[in-house]
C-alpha cells in the first residue's frame, strides 16, 4: 500500500482567560492516522495558567518556536528544573508517572508547540525521565540555493541527527520552506504535518493535496516519499513515529491500554509514588 493522505484538520482557536490562548488541532478528525501523537496545540502564554500536574503512559513534549519572545521553564518531581529558549525542546517521558510544571521563565510571551506522544504497551511503565535540548544544540540542514531550512529537533534528516533520543523512535522537524523538500516515511509509521503559516502542496505518486496555514494533515499507509512544496514562504512542523495499534484508554492526564492501568496510575499518584512538586 502506498503512502496516503488523511482529511485536513483545522487548528481551532481557544482562549483560557487573559493568560493563555492556543490553536488546537482536533486529532480525532484524523482518527488512527494521528498515532502516536494524541495532542497537538500551538500555544501562546503569559504567567502561570496551570498548576503542577501528573502524567503517565505518554511523553509530554514542549517545543519553543524560534519567534517566541519568552523562554520555557520546566520542572518535575524527579528534581529537574531547566530553562530552554527559542528553538529549544523539553521531552518529559512520563512512563510510569511523574509530576511536572511548565511555565514562561520570564515576563515575555511564550510561543510553543505542546504535544502528547503515546508510548507503546511495552514502555507504558518505563522509568520517568526528562530530556531537553537547547536551541543552539539543534542540528540544521540548509539548502543555500533555495533558502530551505530544516531543524532536526528529534530524529534524522538528510544525514543530520538530533542528540535527543527518546525511548521510542520519533521524528520532529521544524521547517522553513521556500521551495521544496522530500520526506521519507518508513513503513509502519505515521506522520503529521502541521502548517504554522503559509501555503504548501504535498505530492506522493499521483496523490496531491494543498494546505493553508493553521491546518494539519496525516500521512499514513505503507510508507513512501512525499514532496512538500511551498506555494508561498511557509513554516511547518513534521512529526512522525511508529503507528501504535494498542488499545487506548484515557483517564485525565493518564493514557494507558486498559482501565485497570488507569486505576493503578491514579493510586500511584495519590500515594506519592510519582513524587511531589511544590507550586511556584
Amino acid at each position: 500500500m502506498s503512502l496516503r493522505f488523511s482529511p485536513i484538520a483545522s487548528a481551532r482557536r481557544r482562549n483560557h482567560g487573559g493568560t493563555f490562548s492556543l490553536k488546537a488541532v482536533d486529532l480525532s478528525d484524523l482518527a488512527e492516522a494521528a498515532s502516536p501523537v494524541t495532542v497537538l496545540d500551538d500555544f501562546r502564554v503569559h504567567g502561570q495558567p496551570f498548576a503542577p500536574h501528573p502524567h503517565a503512559g505518554i511523553s509530554a513534549v514542549t517545543y519553543v518556536f524560534e519567534d517566541s519572545e519568552g523562554n520555557l521553564r520546566s520542572r518535575d518531581s524527579l528534581g529537574n528544573d531547566v530553562v530552554v529558549g527559542p528553538g529549544g525542546l523539553v521531552w518529559t517521558q512520563a512512563g510510569s508517572g511523574v509530576i511536572h510544571h511548565e511555565t514562561p521563565a520570564d515576563t515575555y510571551e511564550l510561543h510553543g508547540l505542546q504535544l502528547l506522544v503515546n508510548l507503546s504497551a511495552k514502555n507504558k511503565l518505563v522509568a520517568p525521565r526528562m530530556l531537553w535540548l537547547r536551541g543552539g544544540d539543534v542540528p540544521e540542514w540548509c539548502n543555500d540555493e533555495t533558502s530551505d531550512r530544516v531543524r532536526i529537533v528529534v530524529g534524522s534528516f538528510e544525514g543530520h541527527s538530533s542528540p535527543l533520543v527518546p525511548a521510542e523512535p520519533f521524528t520532529f522537524l521544524d521547517v522553513l520552506l521556500r521551495k521544496a523538500i522530500p520526506f521519507d516515511l518508513p513503513p509502519g509509521h505515521n506522520a503529521l504535518v502541521y502548517l504554522v503559516g503559509g501555503a504548501i502542496r504535498l505530492r506522493s505518486g499521483e496523490r496531491e493535496q494543498k494546505m493553508a496555514g493553521g491546518h494539519a494533515i496525516a500521512l499514513y499507509g505503507g510508507g513512501g516519499c512525499v514532496v512538500i512544496e511551498a506555494l508561498s514562504p511557509s513554516h511547518l512542523v513534521i512529526l512522525a513515529g511508529p503507528d501504535i495499534n494498542d488499545p487506548l484508554v484515557v483517564g485525565g492526564p493518564f493514557i494507558m491500554n486498559e482501565p485497570g492501568q488507569i486505576e493503578a496510575a491514579v493510586a500511584r499518584y495519590r500515594s506519592g509514588k510519582m513524587g511531589y512538586l511544590a507550586p511556584l
